[in-house]
C-alpha cells in the first residue's frame, strides 16, 4: 500500500469513511482490511459488499485471491464467492447489495476480536437504496460482535455517503473519515490525471478525480455550445451511420440520426420530433439503409395486447422493418461521456435538428430533496428530454470511427476518393 492508504488502514475507528477519486486504491485497501484482520483473528466472519454481485466477482474477487500468496493456506469456493482459512476458522465472502435477500444473515466479525472490521462496502454511493441498506440490514449485524464498517467510494452528488463523510468530518464518536484525490496515489502517472481533465466536463472531474461532492443544479451540459452547432451539408455514405429511437404509444416519439466520420466525430443529421404518431408512421419517417438503430430499454416491456398476444414496442418496430438493439441505459455514465464529447468538440449537429437544439439548451438538473438522509441523488428534470435520450444512447454505443480506406471502387473524381488522398497526404506529412 501506498502512505496514504496506510493513514486508513492503521487508524483504529470503530466506523471509517474513505471518499477518494478513481484509482486511488480503494478496492485493494478494503480487501488487505479484511484479509489481514480474518488471518488474525478466530472464527470471524467478514464481508465485502459492492453494488452488484457482478462487480464484486469480476473486480474484488479477483483481487482477493491474488492477496493470497501461496505461504496462506485457504479453501476458494468460486460458487458462493468466499474464502475460508482452516487454521482459525475465519471466512470472507463477497456480496452484491443488488440481491438484499441475500444480505440477511449472521453476525458479522469476531466475539474474540470485539471491535474489528467486519464489512467493508465498496461504491456506497452507488448501492441502490444505500441508506436502507445500511441502517436497516448492515448495521444490525454489526451489533453482536461490536463490529465495525469500512466505506469506501467515489461521490455521487450529496447523497448517503456525503451524510456519512460528515459524521467523520464532526469527529462523532466511533467516526473517522478521509477524502483523497487520485493524485494522491504515487503510483499514479499525473499526466493521465491532466489528460482526464483535459478531456471531461469540470464537474465530473472533480468528482471523479478529486473526489469532490458536487452539487449538482443548473444545466446538465453547459459544456453545449452553439459553436457544436452546423450547417446541413452532404453526409457521406461511407460513414458508419447509427440511430437512436424514444419511443411512446402516447406523448412524443422521438429519434435521431448520425454518422461517425473518419476523425471519430459524431454529426447529427436527422430527428424526428412527433407526438403521438403509430409505430408504422415513425418507422416510415425514418427509415434508411445502413443504419444501426439502438431504442429504450424499456421498450422491450410486453404491456400491450395485439391478437391474444402480450406484444411490446420493441416487437413492433421489428416488425415495421426497423430492428433496434437495447441502448445501454446508465444515466449518471451517459450524462458524462456525453459531456466529454461536448468538450471535445466531438459532436456536430445540423441546424435543422431545431428540437435537440431547443432541449439541449433546456436539459437541466432536477431541484434536490431535503430528507434525514441528507440531499437523494442528483437526476435530470424529466420533461423535454426525448431527443438528450437518444443523443445519450448514440454516445454510449461508443461509436467507432469510420475507416474510408476500406471503401472499394471510388471514382477518382469523387469527394470521397479527393478526401482519401488529402488524409494520405496528411498522414505522409506527419510521418
Amino acid at each position: 500500500m501506498h502512505k496514504n492508504q496506510g493513514i486508513v488502514y492503521t487508524n483504529q475507528a470503530r466506523f471509517k469513511v474513505l471518499v477518494a477519486g478513481r484509482r486511488f486504491g480503494k478496492t485493494i485497501l478494503a480487501l488487505i482490511s479484511l484479509l489481514t484482520q480474518a488471518l488474525s483473528q478466530q472464527e470471524s466472519l467478514k464481508w465485502y459488499l459492492s453494488p452488484s454481485y457482478r462487480q464484486s466477482k469480476m473486480i474484488a474477487w479477483r483481487l482477493l485471491k491474488k492477496l493470497v500468496t501461496p505461504s496462506i493456506k485457504a479453501d476458494f469456493n468460486e460458487s458462493e464467492l468466499s474464502l475460508y482459512l482452516p487454521h482459525n476458522g475465519s471466512i470472507i465472502e463477497l456480496k452484491g447489495a443488488d440481491n438484499e435477500d441475500s444480505l440477511r444473515g449472521p453476525g458479522l466479525g469476531s466475539k474474540y476480536a470485539k471491535g474489528s472490521l467486519g464489512i467493508a462496502i465498496d461504491e456506497f454511493a452507488t448501492i441502490y437504496n444505500n441508506w436502507a441498506v445500511w441502517n436497516e440490514v448492515i448495521r444490525p449485524m454489526l451489533t453482536d460482535n461490536k463490529a465495525g464498517a469500512l466505506f469506501i467510494g467515489t461521490p455521487k452528488g450529496k447523497d448517503a455517503l456525503f451524510e456519512l463523510f460528515l459524521r467523520g468530518q464532526r469527529d462523532e464518536p466511533g467516526w473517522q473519515s478521509w477524502q483523497f484525490k487520485t493524485v494522491d496515489n504515487p503510483y499514479i502517472d499525473p499526466e493521465e490525471v491532466a489528460e482526464a481533465k483535459r478531456a471531461m466536463p469540470e464537474r465530473y472531474f472533480r468528482q471523479e478525480y478529486e473526489a469532490s461532492f458536487e452539487d449538482y443544479v443548473g444545466l446538465i451540459w453547459p459544456e453545449f455550445t452553439r459553436d457544436h452547432i452546423i450547417k446541413p451539408h452532404y453526409v457521406q455514405q461511407a460513414y458508419n451511420l447509427v440511430g437512436a429511437i424514444d419511443p411512446a404509444v402516447t406523448g412524443t416519439t422521438a429519434a435521431l440520426k448520425a454518422a461517425i466520420d473518419e476523425e471519430g466525430n459524431l454529426i447529427v443529421y436527422d430527428e424526428l420530433y412527433e407526438a403521438n404518431k403509430r409505430v408504422s408512421e415513425a418507422c416510415e419517417a425514418i427509415q434508411e439503409s445502413d443504419v444501426y438503430w439502438l431504442i429504450d430499454p424499456s421498450s422491450k416491456a410486453k404491456h400491450r395486447e395485439k391478437e391474444g398476444d402480450l406484444y411490446s414496442l420493441y416487437d413492433e418496430y421489428r416488425d415495421n422493418g426497423i430492428v433496434a438493439y437495447p441502448a445501454e441505459n446508465d444515466v449518471d455514465a451517459g450524462i458524462n461521456r456525453v459531456g466529454e464529447y461536448f468538450k471535445q468538440g466531438k459532436i456536430k449537429i445540423f441546424s435543422s435538428c431545431t428540437n435537440l437544439i431547443r432541449e439541449l439548451e433546456r436539459y437541466h438538473w432536477a431541484e434536490l430533496k431535503q430528507a434525514i438522509t441528507g440531499e437523494q441523488r442528483a437526476k435530470p428534470y424529466k420533461k423535454d428530454d426525448h431527443l438528450c435520450d437518444c443523443l445519450r444512447y448514440i454516445i454510449m454505443s461508443r461509436p467507432s470511427e469510420t475507416e474510408l480506406n476500406y471503401v472499394p471502387e471510388l471514382s477518382l473524381t469523387s469527394p470521397l476518393y479527393k478526401m482519401q488522398q488529402l488524409r494520405k497526404k496528411r498522414k505522409e506529412f506527419e510521418r
